[in-house]
């Protein structure tokens, strides 16, 4: 007869390592019946010893959980949101859970069929970077009527009571146009994203750091474009046609800014010297050693830690469980792509 793998420990190996039973071990790792905290501590850490990791699938016997969370963000390659997936994977994987990533192009649709992809999949909880128009918050009004955990990152529906997780996008935007207004730019145009809340927030940051500092903006001076370098740059060709020429441009997402600064270098202009640029997010930060482009950062990793953590809290407790928000602060980044204006 075949011999169990010593690679796959049970809790019968921890039983016999500490000398109790295997109902004791099983208890004690379930955080059920009338095992000592001491005792508690000893398996759990004889547990991590022995490589012991609980089968999924038996447990979802006893707790008639699936131990999976299906986790759909717009781009996967994208490392603004690989930053996040790694949050989400150090929480869950040590509460003895497995995600199933999804991701949904940016396209609302493609979204919504993931979601009832996942929900038929028997996932215990969501999290979700939406993609769905700020206005269109039904998918997740579904989710909620079903009662299925979720949370939202990054993005949220504002006037609905959804646990998210987000940036201070409002401060952010008049965080990076309150840096220009300082360096003495008196003509800043904006790059805004799409209909989603990070975008109209980061465009109302900007707007209400023009009113604070006795700004007047023009229509022509806010071009609304997708999140996206190409997007960027289409954007920013736009904006310098305007006459008089903007001296600097506020873009709502860092592949925004790069697009806008080779519109720049294609129209023979030089970047902070002839107009100065700034974006949002950081994505350059981790994964160049020279990081150029000036933008507002905030952690990644701990949005999509704090994500798996209320989302935990959602599928421990049901039926008492609240909507709850975090909201991180934004952090400016001053690099290279910045400057005062040029004196006429």
């Amino acid at each position: 007869m075949a011999r169990p793998s010593k690679s796959n420990p049970t809790i019968v190996d921890i039983a016999r390592k500490l000398g109790i039973s295997a109902m004791t071990v099983s208890r004690a790792l379930n955080g059920k019946g009338d095992v000592s905290q001491e005792m508690r501590r000893k398996v759990v850490e004889c547990a991590g010893r022995i490589g012991y990791r609980p089968h999924r699938w038996a447990r979802s016997l006893v707790t008639q959980r699936s131990y999976m969370v299906g986790v759909i963000v717009p781009e996967i390659a994208h490392s603004f949101f690989a930053e996040i997936i790694n949050g989400i994977e150090d929480v869950l994987e040590k509460s003895g859970y497995d995600i199933l990533l999804c991701h949904s192009r940016s396209d609302p649709e493609r979204e919504r069929n993931e979601i009832q992809a996942l929900i038929g999949g028997r996932m215990d909880g969501l999290i979700v970077a939406p993609e769905q128009p700020e206005k269109s918050p039904e998918p997740f009004v579904d989710l909620r009527r079903l009662k299925i955990p979720f949370v939202l990152v990054d993005r949220f529906f504002p006037g609905w009571e959804f646990s998210c997780v987000r940036l201070d996008d409002l401060e952010a935007g008049f965080l990076a146009t309150k840096f220009l207004i300082e360096l003495g730019h008196r003509r800043i145009a904006h790059i805004s994203g799409p209909n989603l809340s990070t975008a109209s927030l980061r465009r109302r940051g900007f707007l209400k750091a023009l009113r604070q500092f006795g700004f007047e903006h023009h229509r022509r001076s806010i071009v609304a474009a997708p999140f996206g370098i190409d997007e960027g740059r289409a954007a920013m060709k736009k904006l310098l046609r305007l006459e008089p020429r903007p001296t600097a441009v506020f873009a709502a997402n860092d592949p925004q800014a790069i697009g806008a600064i080779y519109a720049c270098r294609e129209a023979g202009l030089r970047v902070p010297e002839d107009i100065s640029i700034i974006g949002a997010g950081n994505i350059e930060g981790v994964y160049h050693p020279n990081p150029f482009l000036t933008t507002i950062d905030w952690p990644r990793q701990e949005l999509g830690r704090a994500a798996a953590q209320v989302l935990l809290s959602a599928i421990g407790n049901p039926k008492t469980s609240q909507p709850e928000v975090r909201i991180f602060p934004p952090e400016l980044l001053i690099r290279h792509t910045t400057a005062p204006p040029k004196t006429s």
